[in-house]
């Protein structure tokens, strides 16, 4: 069910360095050029790309370490908890900025 872990770690240390710095950048007060216009907005984007970064621990780090199948599905399903809470940001952000582009138009 493990796999190789050299497999996992690789896949980790690119996955953290391709989605990790984005929202850290947008917590620090970068604001991407697709949402400019949507500055409110940022905040909660930048939680739903950490919530998806969570996943990626949560499915290699026990896997590398040949960690007990219940553990291993365990941490699995905590993933799609995670997901869920992406989900849940994304939402929050679309609505905070149709809120924002509403009040600007009146």
């Amino acid at each position: 069910m493990n796999g190789n872990p050299l497999y996992h770690g690789i896949a980790l240390a690119v996955g953290t360095l391709l989605v990790l710095p984005l929202p850290l950048a947008m917590l620090k007060g970068w604001t991407p050029r697709g949402l400019r216009g949507r500055r409110l907005a940022v905040r909660p984007y930048a939680g739903a790309f950490l919530c998806l970064y969570a996943v990626m621990p949560l499915n290699a780090v026990p896997r590398m370490i040949d960690a007990p199948s219940g553990a291993v599905t365990a941490c699995t399903g905590l993933g799609f908890g995670f997901v869920a809470a992406a989900a849940m940001c994304f939402l929050r952000a679309e609505r905070t900025s149709r809120r924002t582009v509403s009040r600007a138009e009146s």
